[in-house]
């Protein structure tokens, strides 16, 4: 397969600075898990799992699935777009400090408001991009992600008034939050994800459209799912019943998706890579993995697991953010040839990110039903987490140092 380098200079960069985010949230991650094992000095668990999760969400998925979304063009984005985008991630560094050192304190909720304020204009200029893209396929699916960005931020304004009017700790200070991440998760990244597929595979003359039915399901269904997020401390049962019309048609929306794939995987097969197969596999079978896990949670006692293990959480978190977006951001730069997979530095890096990211979760989910059934803790759980979760920074800083090599040698050209 021969790699697209058009018109990407300031595209590719953009990405190895969301990509250098993406290491420093992994090591971050790791010594999180390090903590449990040994004492570390000053690390204090809660400001450093807000940096982890800020620098992970806003410093490499957000900006990474904006140029996934841009970068295909062959006209480059305008200087105002990088101008912002500098300054988002600029904000982000502000976190990664401010966090570890206060908490949520002035300097960390300040910068976390200006980049939400930043991320509008970001979303314009790409909303405007893409609105030539084919109405009812990839364009379609690229603006329901963005909206869907937007509608997640509503869950942050919320906050301010909430706390305000001395509810902290309620319920609607617990589902301003969930209304975030929920819309962000089954929204933004979801939708995201599938636009940059099928953009890429308009491209390359392969039909994966889907139809306005099956759109409309998706989407119908991420509004619904919130109600799960809302049955964490309200189990009526006309809450579960949403949860569960709103699974019933994520079902439906993933059974049609999948077999439009199906039809065209000879033609998607010949125009990708191995490794661009490898992790575009990666990403759909954490896509169907997700769908299967919230078809289960519609079950009351399955819900009662999901809800209340810690573990299972984290692990769900993880297959959206490491198994379905970065995963699927990662064969796009594959693609790009910003990471070449010809390299064998860059195959043992993206083989030490896939193995991190299965051996972690395969950890997390099964020490969480060993909890569920009472058997306590597995022997040398914490030791041998620990030691899955390192190998997916130690993949990602020998990505970023090699697609910063490349970027050498080009120059030296």
């Amino acid at each position: 397969m021969r790699h697209d380098q058009s018109a990407g200079e300031p595209a590719s960069r953009g990405f190895r600075w969301a990509l250098l985010a993406f290491a420093v949230a992994g090591t971050i991650g790791a010594a999180l898990r390090l903590i449990y094992i040994v004492e570390i000095p000053g690390m204090l668990f809660r400001p450093w799992l807000h940096a982890h999760s800020h620098v992970a969400m806003l410093g490499w998925l957000f900006p990474g699935l904006l140029i996934g979304l841009c970068g295909q063009e062959q006209e480059g984005m305008p200087r105002r777009f990088w101008r912002l985008m500098a300054l988002s991630q600029l904000l982000v560094l502000v976190m990664l400090i401010g966090f570890p050192l206060q908490g949520y304190g002035a300097v960390s909720i300040t910068s976390s408001v200006l980049q939400v304020l930043v991320g509008y204009g970001l979303v314009r200029t790409v909303w405007l991009r893409v609105h030539d893209w084919p109405q009812h396929g990839s364009g379609l699916l690229a603006r329901l992600a963005l909206v869907f960005q937007v509608v997640s931020t509503l869950g942050i304004w919320t906050i301010g008034p909430v706390l305000a009017g001395g509810l902290a700790g309620s319920e609607l200070y617990y589902w301003s939050i969930q209304w975030f991440l929920h819309f962000q998760f089954n929204g933004w990244f979801w939708f995201a994800v599938m636009a940059i597929g099928s953009r890429w595979a308009e491209k390359q003359g392969v039909d994966v459209r889907l139809d306005a039915p099956t759109v409309v399901l998706w989407a119908t269904s991420a509004a619904l799912t919130f109600a799960l997020a809302i049955a964490w401390s309200e189990r009526h049962w006309t809450v579960l019943a949403v949860n569960s019309i709103g699974v019933l048609l994520q079902l439906a929306a993933a059974w049609r998706t999948l077999v439009l794939l199906r039809r065209t995987r000879v033609q998607l097969r010949t125009s990708t890579s191995p490794w661009m197969r490898t992790l575009i596999g990666a990403a759909l079978l954490s896509m169907a993995i997700k769908v299967m896990a919230q078809a289960a949670v519609a079950v009351p006692s399955v819900a009662d697991m999901a809800l209340t293990l810690r573990n299972h959480v984290i692990g769900f978190i993880h297959l959206n953010t490491l198994g379905a977006a970065s995963s699927i951001l990662l064969a796009f730069a594959v693609m790009r040839g910003w990471v070449n997979d010809h390299d064998r530095r860059v195959r043992i890096a993206l083989s030490s990110f896939l193995l991190g990211f299965i051996l972690s979760e395969a950890l997390l989910f099964i020490q969480g039903s060993l909890f569920w059934a009472g058997l306590g803790m597995m022997p040398g759980y914490y030791e041998i987490l620990f030691s899955a979760s390192a190998l997916l920074p130690i993949g990602l800083w020998i990505l970023w140092y090699r697609s910063l090599r490349a970027e050498w040698a080009d120059q030296r050209k």
